[in-house]
């Protein structure tokens, strides 16, 4: 008997045939879409588990997953049946095997579009460094400096440590004098030149350096009566502006040139009266201005003003009274134009709001922020601890004339939302929630950046909140952060700076 044929002339048994081979195909490329996805659903796990509210998958994980699963079943089941059809039509071993392969090898492709769909932007570890020695260090602070923000300086307490931003490697490292320990250093660098202070243990910070942070070498060295008052990391008792470095001591503050440490002017702040203790507790200085916060106190009962001083020439232009009654337990300057002072005093009733001062030195009242509003407070209170205490690691910025800051639903733990306030009226602008802030920076005048402690990375918008590129934010594949952090932008790289660096690596680089 002849092949029976279709109408057009084609051979039914070869077109069924065919068919056969193609579900082979489809069923190999199900079962090979099934091991990518298990690979890379579980290679995408930071430390091999997740989930939880503290440390939640990242995003796609979930997806790929339930797919890898689904696809186990369906495509092994799938590829049982269609090779069992073909090899009726087509009896022999080769041939299935070849044709689940190329099924396999045609969904690899496809499959890793799907997934870097579902997983969305990632940032990948670009570059790490060596953990700290002895384990007992501690970061006090840090610097960035040079072009772009191509070198930063993580400074130790017992060591000034500095790396480059693009890969890491470390270019210099400065120690501190014998037996002596970081308990100061200035906000910034002016002019590749940073300011840094030692104190013995339970002395006050009464050696100053200024460093060339080009070359990790000491200009100079000055002795000072530091204040008592401070005799662990402090903040804000250093600054550096227009060529000056200023310093303060137990009774006000001295200037010395920048570059050669030459002394320059000093300015007594202790007050007319005898009977009152007054003390300077932190300096802030830009654009030729100097600003002291000076707190004094008569037994139980307390009072601040700042004093206003021309930096070149230590003349002083004004001083206005701080709304306390009670002694200040916290001051600290969150930006040095517009001056803005996170202020706290010691009764529960009393101030506890971040001032601004839009006017300059005007005679306006300051604008305030409380910490503590009806709907949400400021995770501003909790400043301190063995990490960050010469230069706090706040999840607060001051972005032009508009404060963004880590906050908290009443009665909550841990910061679910960040917050922008006008430093010109003090009203809220906007609120978007996050999973959590371990590390908060200004990027750029008109957007913020956020890390979450579960590897996520949110950039917004200063002006509305909006979210700047993906909705959901950016993956970080690692999770190596420690109990504080600062969150940096330099030289094109994202770069975490842990305080502590003896876990986890002090500094590592993300693109």
């Amino acid at each position: 008997m002849g092949e029976t044929v279709v109408q057009d002339g084609r051979p039914r048994a070869g077109w069924r045939g065919a068919r056969a081979g193609l579900a082979v195909v489809a069923a190999g490329a199900a079962a090979g879409l099934a091991v990518e996805f298990h690979v890379l659903g579980w290679t995408s796990v930071p430390g091999g588990s997740c989930g939880g509210r503290y440390r939640p998958c990242p995003e796609g994980t979930a997806p790929t997953l339930l797919l890898a699963f689904a696809l186990t079943f369906g495509g092994y089941i799938a590829l049982l049946l269609t090779i069992g059809k073909f090899t009726d039509r087509r009896p022999g071993k080769v041939l299935p095997a070849v044709l689940a392969v190329t099924g396999v090898l045609l969904a690899l492709w496809p499959g890793w579009q799907a997934y870097l769909w579902m997983r969305g932007p990632v940032l990948d570890l670009a570059w790490q460094t060596e953990k700290d020695r002895p384990s007992s260090v501690r970061a006090e602070g840090v610097w960035t400096t040079g072009e772009h923000g191509s070198t930063v300086v993580r400074v130790r307490g017992d060591a000034l440590v500095a790396y480059d931003a693009h890969d890491g490697d470390r270019r210099w490292t400065l120690r501190a004098p014998v037996r002596e320990s970081v308990c100061a250093m200035s906000e910034d660098v002016a002019d590749g030149v940073g300011l840094v202070a030692f104190a013995r243990y339970e002395k006050p910070c009464d050696t100053v350096w200024g460093v060339d942070t080009r070359t990790g070498r000491t200009l100079w060295e000055r002795k000072i009566e530091g204040v008592s008052a401070f005799t662990s990391g402090s903040d804000s008792l250093l600054a550096a502006d227009g060529g000056v470095a200023l310093a303060l001591t137990d009774t006000g503050v001295r200037a010395y040139g920048l570059t050669d440490g030459r002394p320059r002017w000093s300015a007594d702040l202790r007050g007319a009266k005898s009977d009152v203790t007054c003390a300077p507790n932190v300096v802030s200085a830009t654009g030729g201005t100097a600003r002291i916060v000076v707190a004094c106190e008569d037994e139980d009962k307390g009072s601040a003003r700042v004093v206003t001083l021309d930096d070149a020439t230590g003349r002083q232009r004004g001083s206005r009274a701080l709304p306390v009654e009670s002694p200040v337990d916290t001051a600290m300057v969150l930006s040095a134009e517009p001056f803005t002072l996170l202020l706290a005093e010691r009764d529960e009733r009393g101030v506890a709001a971040v001032l601004a001062y839009p006017d300059g030195d005007g005679d306006g009242d300051p604008v305030s922020v409380p910490l503590s509003a009806a709907d949400e407070d400021l995770m501003l209170r909790e400043v301190g601890g063995d990490d960050f205490r010469a230069r706090p690691a706040l999840p607060a910025t001051v972005v032009g004339n508009t404060l963004v800051v880590a906050t908290q639903k009443p009665g909550g733990y841990d910061a679910d939302h960040v917050s922008a306030y006008s430093l010109g009226d003090g009203r809220r602008l906007w609120r978007a929630g996050v999973d959590g802030i371990a590390g908060l920076v200004s990027t750029g005048p008109d957007r913020v950046a956020v890390l979450g402690p579960n590897g996520r990375l949110w950039t917004f918008d200063t002006a509305d909140g909006d979210r700047i590129g993906e909705d959901d934010g950016v993956t970080v594949t690692t999770n190596r952060l420690a109990g504080h952090t600062r969150l940096l932008r330099a030289d094109g790289t994202w770069i975490v700076v842990n305080g502590d660096g003896t876990k986890e690596p002090p500094l590592y680089g993300l693109r």
